[in-house]
């Protein structure tokens, strides 16, 4: 199988959105994604370059962050390397999506990681050189091909 990638960067800076949305969906366009699956490949790129953005820096500095976005035969592959704290998304802890509101220890917050989590059939993180490499993969056909 011949592997097929695109790479985009974009800083802390820029309205990231505005950066990777037509490059996600010119990628979906170029290997036949669905509209659902470029829908959620955006979602789970969005979610997670806003945590990134919003909870990663603690300087006003310019950052680089580095999306990759791959085809492997039937797999989508997702690679995000950036430079802020250490965040290892599989630590993070669950919503308390069982209780209501106001009985929950934290009321907001954790849904767009797991969100992220149910849309992706595989998740590692590592950190590498000081940098945050997070890799997600989805089977376009919804089949978890890494045995996770």
């Amino acid at each position: 199988m011949t592997y097929h990638s695109t790479t985009f960067r974009m800083t802390n800076k820029q309205k990231c959105f505005q950066i990777f949305r037509p490059q996600v969906e010119e990628f979906g366009q170029r290997y036949g994604l669905s509209q659902k699956q470029v829908f959620n490949l955006t979602l789970v790129i969005d979610e997670l370059i806003t945590n990134i953005l919003s909870y990663g820096y603690t300087d006003l500095e310019e950052h680089f962050i580095e999306v990759t976005l791959g085809i492997d035969g039937d797999r989508l592959i997702i690679e995000i390397r950036d430079d802020a704290e250490p965040f290892n998304i599989l630590e993070a802890p669950e919503p308390e999506l069982d209780l209501p509101v106001e009985e929950r220890v934290r009321p907001v917050g954790g849904m767009g990681v797991h969100i992220v989590k149910k849309l992706m059939n595989c998740i590692e993180y590592r950190r590498e050189d000081g940098r945050n490499v997070l890799r997600l993969e989805k089977d376009i056909n919804d089949e978890c091909p890494c045995g996770c």
